[in-house]
């Protein structure tokens, strides 16, 4: 088993994902070939939440939130 099929079995889930330069928390939506995407919501009330594309190239460690 490699990081992308374990990352797939959480897709749902609250995750935290740190990068080197950035960090993104929100719902793990899917998972590819070298990446996974996050629904991301938008601190501000008006917006709807985003899907951000991580590359796992990028990735320092990714952690799995209790629900």
């Amino acid at each position: 088993m490699n990081f992308t099929q374990a990352l797939a079995a959480f897709i749902g889930k609250k995750i935290e994902a740190f990068l080197t330069n950035q960090f993104v928390q929100g719902t793990l939506l899917s998972v590819g070939d070298g990446f996974f995407t996050v629904q991301v919501p938008n601190p501000s009330y008006t917006s709807p939440t985003i899907q951000v594309t991580v590359f796992i190239q990028n990735v320092e460690f990714v952690r799995i939130l209790a629900a």
